[in-house]
């Protein structure tokens, strides 16, 4: 941020400066709303200008950025930021020094002594964010995306303006080419839907489908129920989107078999949304093993292998595959071909999987006591042939 002396003369001083920049008489005594609308009306040719150097130019708005903040009134305010904000985004010349100024504004209005309604702050967050995945500049952003939990809190904000905030951050990231990120915060925008009775926007909700698709080993280790969610279930039965959920549901829960049939059935859905045949059997060959290894502690070789449909010297290549993404924790007895699993994350967990941990819980807490039983009986056994 460039450092400026801001003092009584300031915005006379500035209006002297534009003057002489753009060739024009200005009257050197404006007030608030005179000098932003004269600051808006002339923002590309003060930024671009060859005279101005970019340091003078973001200099010349950090003034009007202080004396912005010396209003006191939202509504007076509010208007006046959103002409300062189209003024900025109304050209992608030289796009990083508007998107500094930008974020410039924005540290000017949330500044600890000065923060106005939340409203104004979100207008300018949003604005960043729409300009920076205009002009792809996302990747100076990241910072932002990484307090957007912190700021959603600090600010108060209506579920509304969330919604909006995902989808913007998204759709700006994904303008760059983040795709991973990109679904992270599209998934977040549809589970706002959660226990509402809001309209779902299908197209969002199956574009979440599709990226989770696509990328199923990252929504399973980012633990994404993506079938409970309410805007996901609203596709089951849409007649435009009905089949896509159907594949959603086998890369949730299903083998590989069931994915093979769907293809075979419906190689035109496949087409249709994009998705590589090839890299589906491969996530769902992972998957599958992670699956198998919650149904069984040890597992043979040839189980995998039929499971997986390759052939028996495959399987440990798959194995090794899976434990690498981190689905599971897993041995390998090459002589006696059987994998023992340690440890396996459930592709999903409701009632059943609760209902399995609570059987399990209950036979270490018999095996403990039975453990302990046996140490107080030999205890006494020893106590008593002490003579």
């Amino acid at each position: 941020m460039t450092v400026v002396n801001v003092n009584p003369e300031a915005r006379s001083h500035l209006v002297k400066f534009l003057s002489d920049v753009l060739g024009q008489e200005f009257p050197s005594s404006l007030d608030l709303r005179t000098f932003v609308e004269l600051m808006s009306q002339h923002t590309d040719a003060l930024i671009e200008s060859e005279k101005v150097a970019d340091s003078d130019a973001e200099g010349c708005f950090q003034i009007l950025f202080f004396e912005l903040q010396e209003e006191k009134d939202t509504a007076v305010m509010l208007p006046l930021v959103g002409l300062i904000t189209s003024a900025l985004t109304g050209s992608e010349s030289k796009a990083k020094l508007r998107l500094k100024i930008l974020a410039n504004l924005y540290n000017a209005l949330c500044s600890d002594d000065k923060v106005p309604e939340g409203q104004i702050r979100v207008d300018v967050l949003l604005a960043i964010i729409k300009y920076a995945g205009k002009t792809q500049q996302s990747a100076m952003l990241h910072g932002y995306f990484d307090l957007l939990d912190e700021l959603m809190v600090k600010w108060n904000l209506s579920l509304s303006d969330k919604r909006t905030l995902f989808v913007e951050v998204s759709k700006a990231l994904e303008a760059e080419e983040l795709n991973d990120k990109a679904h992270q915060f599209l998934i977040r925008y549809l589970a706002t839907f959660d226990d509402t009775s809001d309209a779902v926007d299908t197209s969002k909700a199956a574009q979440g489908a599709i990226g989770a698709i696509r990328k199923p080993i990252l929504c399973f280790m980012e633990r994404h129920n993506l079938l409970g969610m309410t805007a996901m279930q609203q596709l089951e039965n849409d007649a435009e989107y009905g089949k896509l959920y159907e594949l959603l549901r086998i890369f949730s829960v299903g083998k590989l078999r069931e994915y093979l049939n769907f293809y075979e059935a419906e190689k035109g859905t496949m087409e249709r949304y994009g998705l590589e045949h090839e890299e589906c059997i491969a996530n769902m060959r992972l998957l599958s093993l992670c699956s198998l290894a919650t149904e069984h502690e040890e597992i043979p070789y040839a189980a995998i292998a039929e499971t997986l449909e390759v052939p028996l010297e495959e399987v440990e290549y798959w194995v090794v595959a899976t434990t690498t993404a981190k689905l599971m924790d897993a041995k390998m007895d090459q002589l006696q071909q059987v994998v023992m699993i340690s440890r396996c994350t459930h592709r999903v967990f409701e009632h059943s999987q609760w209902k399995q941990l609570a059987e399990r819980l209950t036979t270490w807490k018999i095996n403990v006591r039975n453990i302990l039983e046996t140490i107080q009986r030999t205890q006494v056994i020893q106590a008593q042939s002490v003579p």
